[in-house]
């Protein structure tokens, strides 16, 4: 996992995923230097933006969610860090910050009005039942994510400038064709390979690995045989699932929380309202005339070289601008507003469809109603067993007993991993994070306190047994071990007779000779190219590599999955047909133009880094992460090697 972790980590999904991220998570902050009197804490400094540790260690926590949610399993802080994708982040928030900054210093700014329109676009801040706007639950999910409001839409306006920035830094252009012409080149140029394949066969049998051989193994490997600890676990669990059968829905709790909650399971009136802004009262009276007449709104704003702004199937609260809300909703179905003197200038409205609102009703929602009501009382039950055992346990009773004084059963889980995985390599018992962490946390025979999954939800677990983290035995591997050291030796006599058999071809003998004195077959492939490389994709990854990129008459052997080792020589070379090339690079035009769009975009901030003299400083991101940068240095070696490594800011 971790070595795709690192692939990923360095791949461009990884940057799109950062840079999405980025939009969302910008902030601003104040800086500091770590040389001279503190005055701050930053982690990226671009100009005057800057990011402080705490959101750097939010939106590294984002980007970890979303590499687990790919992977599908936990990856803990260390292993990500140890991988550099730490580095990731920080480079991706130097580099969207600085050009941010950049564009900010030439002047450039987003419309408070676009701002508002992409914030509208947003779903997730809509009441699901009312379709309004949700002033509370808009907040609360910015506040979940420890944004404001204001930084919120900082980073919206931020993210409008930079793709705005971008569409015109880009309008219009085109890649010479000669630059497709020489990718076509270089895909269609011609090679003809001459090999042979040493199989596992064609070296015999081996001799078993001898006790002591296997022993030297273990002990030579012992660090990366390691096996994690174990533990067995005792959990009690109080869950409200356990009394839902046990529990009816009281009538006059259900009518109380229908009167509460009426006016929003109502569904209210709402319409497709067409908006479109006119420049002037000339150009209103044009577009009231013109949907009068029956014409196309849409072609009536592009007439008057404006965009339509339409709001599909909105309720009244979703117009802030009322007077255009007040107009809206006083039009029949096809109606058309006189012009309107709004708060972001004129404006004309056309009402294309309206669906009437429909009021609540208790038998509409009593189902829903009932099942909250049952959920509560189930978690009260719940509560009350759970109290009933910890003040057992308080008083000095265990876990068996007090969960026997509660009437609520233990259950053994075991032997299971820090991750919740048993020996067999599958999660065990469904244990959650949290119950894992407080097991892990407590010595053999330790109990802990409740621990609270969710309302009406809670565990205490005992730790039973400890099995210390050890290298495998001998006896339990025995025969695994004896088939991979088996298979090593014969890996390496296959290795030790291609490349014996590849010097003979090196000192000037041909591949067909060569294989026939081995009892070999030679095969000839002739004409392969890069565009066709598909055509072998049998021979594996490392041969077409080796191929492709080698010199005429080089000889080199590679690995070729399920069959053994070849040995090839690259007999020529040969420019691709000049048609085939020409077709090709027209056909791969726009790809090309897409790479080079992409270039731009990362010169232009790898300039704009230069520019405002963005730094980071990966100590403190460490530090926000929880983790000791003494442990994650690196040597003044590394650091000379790769002068973009080890950086602080001065």
């Amino acid at each position: 996992m971790l070595a795709a972790l690192q692939k990923f980590a360095k791949s461009w999904f990884a940057a799109a995923i950062l840079g999405l991220l980025i939009i969302c998570l910008a902030f601003l902050g104040l800086g500091t230097d770590p040389f001279k009197i503190q005055t701050g804490s930053w982690v990226v400094k671009a100009g005057a933006r800057e990011v402080q540790p705490q959101e750097f260690s939010l939106f590294f926590d984002q980007a970890k969610k979303r590499l687990e949610q790919q992977y599908q399993q936990q990856i803990p802080t260390e292993a990500a860090v140890q991988q550099g994708f730490d580095r990731q982040v920080l480079d991706e928030l130097v580099l969207n910050e600085s050009l941010s900054e950049m564009l900010t210093r030439l002047g450039l700014a987003a419309p408070k009005a676009l701002i508002d329109q992409e914030l509208m676009k947003i779903p997730a801040f809509f009441d699901q039942i009312t379709g309004r706007f949700d002033e509370a639950t808009f907040n609360r999910l910015l506040s979940e994510n420890k944004l404001t409001p204001a930084i919120f839409k900082k980073s919206i306006g931020d993210d409008i400038l930079r793709n705005q920035f971008s569409t015109a830094l880009t309008a219009g252009l085109k890649t010479p064709r000669i630059y497709s012409a020489l990718q076509g080149a270089y895909g269609l140029e011609e090679r003809d390979l001459g090999y042979f394949i040493v199989t596992t066969a064609s070296v015999g049998a081996v001799s078993k690995p001898t006790e002591a051989e296997m022993q030297a193994f273990l002990k030579q490997n012992a660090a990366r045989l390691m096996r994690p600890e174990y533990r067995t676990l005792q959990i009690v669990r109080f869950s409200s699932d356990d009394f839902r059968g046990q529990v009816k829905a009281d009538e006059a709790e259900v009518l109380k929380r229908f009167n509460f909650r009426k006016d929003s399971l109502s569904r209210p009136e709402t319409r497709t309202i067409v908006q479109i802004t006119a420049k002037n009262a000339t150009a209103a009276a044009d577009a009231v005339a013109r949907l009068n007449r029956g014409e196309d709104p849409a072609a009536v704003a592009k007439a008057l070289g404006v965009e339509p702004v339409i709001y599909d199937n909105k309720p009244r609260s979703a117009l802030f601008d009322k007077v255009l809300g007040d107009a809206a909703f006083a039009l029949p179905a096809g109606g058309v507003s006189a012009p309107l003197k709004g708060d972001l200038g004129l404006a004309v409205l056309k009402v294309t469809q309206i669906t009437p609102g429909k009021a609540a009703s208790l038998e509409d929602s009593r189902a829903e109603i009932e099942a909250e009501v049952v959920k509560d009382a189930a978690a009260n039950k719940a509560y009350a067993q759970s109290q009933v055992y910890d003040e057992t346990h308080r008083s000095g009773a265990g876990l068996v007993e007090s969960a026997a004084k509660a009437g609520v059963a233990v259950t053994t889980v075991g032997p299971v991993t820090a991750e919740g995985v048993g020996r067999d390599g599958k999660p065990a018992g469904g244990l959650s994070p949290d119950v894992l962490k407080a097991a892990f946390a407590l010595p053999a025979g330790g109990e802990s306190d409740l621990v609270e999954i969710s309302a009406g939800d809670q565990y205490a677990v005992r730790v039973e047994k400890i099995v210390p983290a050890a290298p495998p035995a001998l006896a339990e591997v025995r025969g695994d071990l004896g088939k991979l050291m088996t298979a090593q030796k014969q890996a390496k006599m296959v290795q030790d007779r291609a490349e014996a058999l590849a010097s003979r071809i090196r000192k000037g003998e041909a591949v067909s000779v060569v294989a026939a004195s081995a009892g070999f077959k030679p095969v000839k492939l002739d004409k392969m190219t890069r565009a066709g490389a598909q055509a072998h994709e049998a021979l594996g990854r490392e041969v077409l590599q080796a191929a492709y990129e080698g010199s005429k008459g080089q000889v080199f052997t590679a690995g070729v999955p399920r069959q053994g080792l070849l040995v090839g020589r690259i007999e020529a070379i040969r420019p691709g047909q000049a048609n085939q090339v020409a077709q090709l690079a027209e056909s791969q035009r726009q790809g090309f133009t897409q790479e080079v769009f992409q270039d731009i975009g990362n010169a232009t901030r790898s300039y704009a880094k230069t520019k405002v003299k963005a730094k980071s400083d990966r100590e403190r991101a460490l530090r926000a992460l929880g983790l000791d940068p003494t442990a994650y240095a690196e040597s003044e070696d590394s650091k000379a090697a790769d002068p973009s490594k080890g950086s602080k800011a001065p």
